[in-house]
């Protein structure tokens, strides 16, 4: 979605250009505490997706919130913004968009690893640092799981494609008997 990536793009402006005082770690920090309220009280979800509170009540709920999570006044004026603009239903994907722009500002890569299950925290982390290694430059992976694959996992990265799926092995033994 564009819009996502616009928005991400501004913040991460705002927060890299040198007078700005603000270090993006934070605001990134400070956003997804404030995305984590939401998972914690699904009334308060309901207060910034309801047509019938007004924006100026949303802009007051959402500036008690900064106050008490004692929030950056950048993070607080991003989010305003977001709201003025009924935007915060992107939120999360524009959060998503500023860590790939900031792992990419690093010299860093993102891929994606594919499960037959939910990996352990640990394992997923192994992975994304064997491939660090491997690239010389920070990997970061998103999760996935597809049941499809029967076992093992596949990576993709940088457009190549680590295939340790059992289904990949046994698509592999049923070609070379045709």
């Amino acid at each position: 979605m564009k819009a996502v990536r616009l928005y991400a793009q501004v913040l991460v402006d705002v927060a890299h250009a040198p007078q700005s005082g603000f270090s993006l770690d934070q605001v990134i920090g400070e956003l997804k505490e404030f995305v984590g309220s939401f998972a914690e009280s699904p009334k308060l979800l309901m207060v910034f997706d309801s047509p019938t509170i007004s924006e100026d009540e949303k802009l007051k709920v959402l500036k008690e919130l900064a106050s008490r999570a004692k929030m950056s006044p950048l993070t607080e004026r991003f989010l305003s913004l977001l709201a003025k603009r009924s935007r915060l239903g992107i939120l999360i994907d524009i959060l998503k968009e500023v860590e790939v722009m900031q792992l990419e500002k690093s010299g860093g890569i993102l891929g994606e690893l594919t499960s037959a299950i939910p990996l352990d925290a640990g394992v997923a982390q192994g992975v994304a640092q064997a491939l660090s290694k491997k690239l010389n430059k920070p990997v970061q992976l998103k999760e996935r799981v597809d049941p499809g694959i029967i076992a093992g996992m596949r990576v993709t990265i940088g457009g190549v494609t680590y295939d340790g799926s059992v289904k990949s092995k046994l698509d592999k033994l049923v070609g070379s008997f045709r």
